[in-house]
């Protein structure tokens, strides 16, 4: 009787641990529904969200948008950008990257525009420009239409 009891007192810390240690996650299809610009390793979703951002920034309307790119792993890294109509407040959080390394955590920029960059194959990799730290910042990569 003692063991029995000993074995599922064992059984219910260890549940209780491994609970614990689990993050939270943040999948590709709730960004998606969430409105977030969701970039898997395969395709972009909601790309003309994106669209809509540099419309703003063309027409100097204040507007925000939440990139959120996903590992192989399909751990997320969120890019916030906020722009007030000057500038765009850039925010990096690789904070939930299993694999993030050293450099892991939130990095934030104060940075003027977003720029893009043709490459072969049709495709266009756009960046966020004019930071603080003279750094461009890759956003996302999208087929040329």
């Amino acid at each position: 009787m003692m063991k029995n009891v000993m074995f599922l007192t064992f059984i219910f810390i260890s549940m209780l641990v491994l609970m614990g240690c689990s993050k939270s996650s943040y999948s590709s299809a709730d960004a998606i529904k969430k409105g977030d610009i969701t970039v898997t390793p395969s395709e972009v979703h909601n790309l003309e969200r994106f669209e809509q951002f540099l419309q703003s920034i063309s027409k100097q309307q204040e507007d925000k948008i939440r990139v959120t790119s996903y590992t192989i792993e399909g751990d997320p890294i969120f890019q916030d950008l906020h722009y007030d109509g000057d500038t765009i407040q850039y925010s990096y959080d690789n904070t939930n990257d299993a694999f993030g390394g050293q450099d892991k955590g939130i990095k934030t920029e104060i940075c003027t525009s977003i720029t893009s960059k043709g490459k072969m194959q049709g495709k266009i990799e756009y960046y966020i420009a004019g930071c603080e730290d003279n750094f461009d910042y890759y956003l996302l990569e999208v087929s040329d239409r």
